[in-house]
């Protein structure tokens, strides 16, 4: 019996979606299910409403600070509801990379609904730079790292979780669905100082079974 139960847990890779991971701290975060394919954890994010921004510029912390702030002003009442929304995580940025080394990215700062608007979507920003979209579904290649985050820590990081994409025989980078970009999500507040969470998302697809 006891070889049975242990071999049944060895099977099972896939997380329940309705089990909040460690790294949410008890507020609202968007459900995966995850595997591992050739020793990189993959998740599956169905479609959800977020509140999004989009900042242009060379600096990766420029565009977190002013995507941060548009977005903050909307949960704090710049809405067409004028009341507050509940904060969540993580804080996710998408980096589409510019053309060349001092040509502008594209960063697309978001934060997640929370499941109380999940269905009827949530109140329309009064601010003409914050918009509501559907992100997913979307499956990504994660890696998770801890410390404060800046824009040479999370670029290594990005580079090193692409190159073990490219070399995994079971997936692919879903360069026909996201072109050349990649996700930050940041779970912490900054004057968190320790046992921080980031995590690099790279959008891929799954050529073959693991």
């Amino acid at each position: 019996m006891l070889a049975k139960i242990l071999l049944a847990a060895a099977l099972v890779n896939v997380s329940l979606a309705d089990t909040e991971p460690w790294f949410c701290h008890g507020i609202d975060c968007p459900t995966f299910t995850n595997t591992s394919i050739d020793g990189i954890e993959v998740r599956t994010y169905s479609a959800a409403y977020w509140a999004s921004t989009n900042v242009s510029s060379i600096s990766f912390d420029y565009a977190v600070n002013v995507g941060f702030n548009r977005l903050f002003n909307y949960i704090s009442g710049e809405n067409d509801s004028n009341g507050t929304i509940a904060m969540t995580a993580p804080v996710l940025n998408r980096v589409e990379p510019g053309a060349g080394p001092n040509c502008n990215s594209t960063f697309t700062i978001s934060f997640f609904t929370p499941f109380s608007y999940q269905e009827s979507g949530p109140p329309s920003p009064t601010s003409s730079l914050v918009f509501i979209e559907t992100i997913g579904p979307l499956n990504v290649a994660v890696s998770a790292f801890g410390g404060f985050d800046s824009q040479k820590v999370v670029i290594a990081e990005a580079a090193a979780l692409e190159q073990k994409v490219s070399a995994a025989p079971s997936l692919q980078i879903d360069e026909a669905g996201y072109g050349d970009a990649w996700f930050f999500a940041g779970y912490d507040p900054p004057f968190k100082l320790t046992n921080r969470h980031n995590e690099i998302w790279v959008p891929v697809v799954v050529t073959a079974a693991d």
